[in-house]
């Protein structure tokens, strides 16, 4: 007789199947404790991350660690699962999505932070921390390009300021003819 696989086995299966499906493209994972948040304090948190392209999952402890397991990061994070565990993840700017998190942590004493896996690596909430004080990437961006910017801008300075006395020493030169030969 062939053993039947049991319908809650095959459910659970599925799920740790979604959860990696949904984290495995994330650059970065954000793992939260939100046992005591409502259900319209998790609904705001989630819409919060839309707007900064995240988003939010609430999962099982033991089926978070399968999924994270599945997609090969459980071993690096595995000490962060404390509590009930909700996900943040982004694809593209772990720097908002620390942010939109810190943000909701000081309206929310009840949420908290217990760590990230960002880029391949694991680090502590204090990292996060530090992450949601940067300034944004388009501010980064715009303060390379400016720093780049600037020795250019002292060397066209300096050329112009060397040909700019060339041509006030040329006017002195022919004011001085000038004077000298209506005498």
């Amino acid at each position: 007789m062939e053993k039947q696989t049991k319908v809650g086995r095959l459910l659970k299966q599925h799920m740790v199947n979604e959860i990696a499906s949904a984290l495995k493209d994330a650059s970065s994972l954000f793992i939260t404790d939100c046992g005591k948040l409502t259900n319209a304090q998790l609904i705001d948190l989630k819409r919060r991350l839309k707007k900064s392209s995240g988003d939010y999952i609430v999962v099982k402890n033991s089926m978070c660690a399968l999924a994270l397991d599945k997609i090969g990061v459980a071993a690096q994070v595995k000490e962060l699962l404390k509590g009930t565990c909700g996900i943040g993840y982004s694809e593209k700017d772990p720097v908002s999505t620390s942010k939109v998190l810190m943000d909701f942590i000081k309206e929310n004493e009840k949420f908290a932070v217990n760590g990230a896996y960002i880029d391949g690596k694991a680090v502590p909430a204090s990292i996060v921390k530090e992450l949601a004080a940067m300034p944004p990437k388009e501010v980064l961006i715009a303060r390379l390009v400016s720093s780049m910017n600037s020795p250019i801008s002292g060397v066209v300075g300096t050329l112009a300021g060397i040909m700019r006395k060339f041509v006030y020493a040329l006017n002195a030169v022919k004011d001085k003819k000038t004077k000298e030969g209506g005498q």
